[in-house]
């Protein structure tokens, strides 16, 4: 048995959110037809509430790529 439990973004990992950022981010940049409401906005929302530890600065990296991505897809 599974149980079908919704888990709120607050009690997920901070990696997990980060990845589900990028995972949007992608669904964006294919125009996928799953993308639902996605949104730049969102993925940057989403990805800046959790940098986590970023020692080598590559998630603030992706946050710099959804910004440049945001400005070439008005």
């Amino acid at each position: 048995v599974v149980d079908n439990k919704i888990t709120p973004n607050s009690k997920l990992s901070r990696d997990f959110n980060f990845s589900a950022a990028v995972a949007e981010f992608g669904m964006l940049l294919r125009d996928s037809e799953f993308k639902g409401t996605a949104s730049f906005d969102h993925v940057l929302e989403l990805a800046s509430k959790n940098l986590g530890d970023d020692k080598n600065g590559y998630r603030n990296e992706f946050i710099g790529l959804v910004e440049a991505a945001k400005e070439i897809y008005k």
